[in-house]
Parts: C-alpha cells; structure tokens; sequence
C-alpha cells in the first residue's frame, strides 16, 4: 500500500476553493482506495491530505512516469490556494496497527 501525504497551511478562508483544484476528477489515480482531507480544530486554515492507494511503488512510479504533466498542472493549480506547505511525499506502508 501506498500513502501521498501533504500538510499545508491554506491560504485564509481558500479551503472551498483549493478543494475545487484539488480534485483529480475522472482521472484518479490507479489504485486509489480512498482520499481524505482533516483540519486542525485550532486553525482551519491547516490542512493534511492523504490518499490511501492499493499499488505498488513499481506501478506508482510507471503511472506517476505517465501522468506527470497532469499532476504538475493539478499541484500548480490548488499551489494558488496554499500559503505553505510543511510536509508533502510519497510513502509505502510498512506496518499497520488493526483493532
């Protein structure tokens, strides 16, 4: 399993419209499960994305090789919107901690 992973600071009151850039629309990624956003309850202009993708880091790397150019203009896009960015990659799931 792989995670993309970012923590940004939004720009004040930009969260409907960097949700709209956000969106990869009918081309989602091969693999995605499932994507979330979370805002801090202190400070709603801080927000963590995360997508949760059933792939390997082989077959992520060939679609990230494919679709480059879209996911550039997509992060060029919602960077608009975005007054920092803390934390952002790509991470394989080495553990999992189930109930």
């Amino acid at each position: 399993m792989i995670v993309m992973f970012t923590a940004r600071r939004l720009k004040p009151g930009a969260w409907e419209d960097f949700r709209r850039a956000w969106d990869p629309g009918d081309e989602r990624p091969p693999g995605l499960q499932r994507a979330y956003h979370a805002r801090n309850i202190r400070d709603e202009d801080e927000v963590i994305s995360f997508g949760l993708f059933n792939t390997s880091k082989e077959d992520y790397r060939s679609w990230r090789g494919e679709a480059d150019a879209q996911e550039v203009q997509r992060v060029g896009r919602l960077s608009a919107f975005v007054e920092n960015e803390h934390v952002s990659g790509v991470y394989e799931v080495i553990d999992v901690l189930e109930d």
